[in-house]
């Protein structure tokens, strides 16, 4: 069946795709099962949660309802990089992949044909504190048990950072890169961030917020750009604000109450991501272009859901399709948005260069299924999606 749906789709895609003036070929599929991952009937695995008597939690026990996809990076040597979380202990399901216990396994692969070339196991005592991405100069980057390695070629640490454990229940916290990939953030908890060197690992700034929404936006390596909510509900709205790093923000007044969701290309130009439609902006107030949302279609734009290729020449959305959603015991209907595909834009002319199809499922089951991970290549000329246990990495002309 999904051999059917992939070819279906594939070959529709890809017809549209040349009458619209681009062209893309899917290099390679990849299941990832044989390495550990879980599907989603395995992460909805129910057990009682030890910090709340009466509660049930799926995932990893003692940590958060955790969504298990993982992160991929493509780097500019042909190489794509997946990183999954592998839950190997208590009531996880018992596998022979899991032999090494809770951990982040990086599998390095050949983008061209899939060939795996390398894995490396990277032990954590929490899994909902990962992650995977490059330093500006290819090296990559990782985040297991608590510290930040930066690997060398034989993808030992070269450099740590020791990363506190500061996270309350529902803090945040989380990893950004600037455009550069010069400069990394690490959102320790709602008041605490830091600003660290990539290929050091030397810690530039240490910020502590009066603000828990300080230090949120896309970020050059100077400073960021984010929406605020500007007013209460019901009737919200936002303001662009810009921000360099641990100052005061300031409020871009000349872009009035908007409808966007900034994400940076550099120190004078941002793309403004709307749910109808995507636009490349300058800090002056021009407007460069607007493409619209696919048809049909509605873009998520959320800060940093989308990805900027290193050089700054195309960008990855996420796309999301409505569907009219009814649970087995209710007589309602709810629309909710699915997972449709990862549609690439040209910034500097704003042509829509590909569009990547996810598998979505429209049934119930979808509220426990993990999301899709994406990434460009350097230049933009590569696109990897990580969803349902497949990676596929597709060729954009």
């Amino acid at each position: 069946m999904h051999g059917r749906w992939q070819r279906a789709v594939l070959t529709g895609l890809f017809g549209f795709g040349m009458s619209g003036g681009w062209a893309q070929t899917r290099l390679t599929t990849v299941s990832l099962k044989p390495y550990g991952w879980m599907s989603a009937q395995e992460l909805s695995l129910q057990h009682a949660d030890p910090d709340r008597k009466g509660w049930m939690i799926s995932g990893p026990p003692g940590g958060a309802a955790w969504g298990g996809v993982g992160e991929v990076v493509l780097d500019g040597q042909g190489h794509v990089y997946v990183g999954l979380p592998i839950w190997a202990s208590g009531d996880a399901p018992k596998s022979a992949a899991r032999v090494h216990g809770d951990e982040l396994e990086v599998l390095v692969l050949n983008a061209g044909n899939g060939e795996l070339q390398r894995t490396l196991h990277f032990p954590t005592k929490s899994l909902d504190r990962l992650d995977l991405r490059l330093a500006a100069d290819g090296a990559p980057l990782v985040v297991a048990n608590d510290k930040l390695m930066r690997l060398d070629g034989n993808g030992r640490p070269s450099a740590e950072l020791a990363l506190p454990n500061e996270q309350k229940e529902y803090e945040p916290w989380y990893l950004q890169s600037s455009t550069t990939g010069r400069t990394i953030r690490v959102r320790i908890n709602y008041k605490s961030t830091m600003l660290v060197d990539a290929q050091t690992l030397k810690v530039l700034k240490r910020c502590q917020e009066a603000s828990d929404s300080d230090d949120f936006g896309t970020m050059t390596d100077d400073l960021e750009l984010l929406s605020e909510v500007e007013s209460a509900p019901p009737n919200l709205k936002y303001g662009l604000e810009r921000e360099t790093f641990c100052e005061k923000r300031e409020r871009l007044l000349l872009f009035g109450d908007i409808g966007f969701v900034p994400s940076v290309v550099d120190a004078g130009r941002f793309l403004a991501i709307g749910r109808d439609t995507i636009a490349l902006r300058k800090l002056s107030g021009e407007t460069v272009w607007t493409s619209k949302a696919p048809a049909g279609r509605v873009l998520q734009n959320g800060q940093g859901e989308d990805r900027l290729s290193r050089d700054g020449s195309r960008v990855a959305v996420k796309v999301l399709r409505p569907v009219e959603h009814r649970k087995p015991e209710s007589l309602h209907s709810d629309t909710v948005e699915v997972e449709d595909q990862i549609a690439v834009w040209d910034v500097a002319t704003g042509r829509l260069a590909g569009q990547a199809p996810i598998q979505a499922d429209d049934s119930a089951s979808m509220f426990y299924k993990a999301g899709s991970a994406f990434a460009l290549s350097p230049d933009g000329r590569l696109l990897a999606v990580l969803q349902d246990g497949l990676l596929v990495v597709w060729k954009l002309e």
